[in-house]
């Protein structure tokens, strides 16, 4: 029996962090698939490390890159997509899996496909397919977002959600044999942001809002993506980037987000860091 399993912001920059991972890989995965849904880190050392421990610890690694992959120093002349470039060639290099698999059973049956997605957020003033909602004293200018600083993209990507949904269309496969399970680092639909309907209803109150002033749905991802999600029939759709778990059926497909983050949210949520693992997704 495998499983395929997922988590995401790992953030591996981060010590305590790094030791959950070492712990992690330190563990017997030779049954376990992993999708690795972004953010493992800012630096390209640490996730040239990262990505090397963690092919030797599970079966198979999927991977797509989340904003903190792919920020660049004011120091750098490289841009993002540069810096994306760099980590495809990486992936290729250590055998981390980036494009559509089939992947088999211990019997050499296909079991599932398995469909990294590209993804990056559309902002309200660029397109519809935003996740914005309106919050009451927010910053509309995101000057607290470091994107803004560590992101650089060239004079074409005018458009970054689109530029990235553009090279998903080639590989946009669909099997009514086998049930597909897609990923992406940035959310795909409104609702995923929230836990329930309430706390959508309090979206933006003062009170209990740590940031009043940052926006999360300005960044949160592109109904663009959903659309390429219906297109593939995925059974399971796992992304990160919220540094919040979720786990629902909407429509037909299982959302799943599990995400290691930062230290300080785990502790606030109660979290044991020796507790955290990788969510099982898919079971063959």
């Amino acid at each position: 029996m495998s499983q395929v399993v997922a988590i995401s912001d790992l953030h591996a920059d981060i010590r305590e962090n790094r030791e959950w991972l070492h712990t992690l890989c330190d563990g017997d995965h030779r049954d376990e698939i992993l999708l690795l849904a972004g953010d493992v880190a800012s630096d390209p050392e640490c996730v040239a490390q990262v990505l090397e421990a963690l092919v030797d610890a599970f079966e198979f690694v999927f991977f797509v890159p989340g904003n903190h992959d792919l920020w660049v120093s004011s120091e750098e002349s490289a841009n993002s997509v540069q810096r994306l470039e760099v980590l495809r060639a990486l992936c290729e290099r250590l055998g981390v899996l980036t494009e559509p698999t089939v992947v088999q059973d211990h019997e050499g049956r296909n079991a599932a496909v398995i469909v990294p997605l590209l993804s990056w957020y559309a902002e309200p003033e660029e397109s519809p397919d935003s996740l914005f909602l309106p919050k009451q004293g927010e910053d509309g200018s995101l000057s607290m977002w470091a994107d803004r600083q560590r992101i650089r993209w060239p004079d074409y990507v005018t458009h970054p959600a689109r530029f990235f949904l553009e090279q998903n269309e080639p590989l946009l496969i669909t099997s009514q044999a086998l049930p597909t399970i897609s990923f992406s680092h940035f959310l795909p639909r409104r609702e995923l942001i929230f836990s329930s309907t309430t706390e959508k209803a309090r979206f933006g109150r003062q009170g209990g809002d740590r940031a009043p002033r940052f926006n999360f749905s300005r960044v949160a991802g592109t109904a663009g993506l959903e659309r390429q999600i219906r297109r593939l029939n995925s059974l399971v759709h796992v992304h990160g980037h919220q540094h919040r778990n979720r786990d629902r059926v909407i429509d037909g497909v299982r959302y799943v987000s599990h995400c290691l983050g930062y230290p300080q949210e785990r502790r606030d949520a109660g979290v044991n860091t020796a507790e955290v693992y990788p969510a099982e997704v898919f079971r063959f």
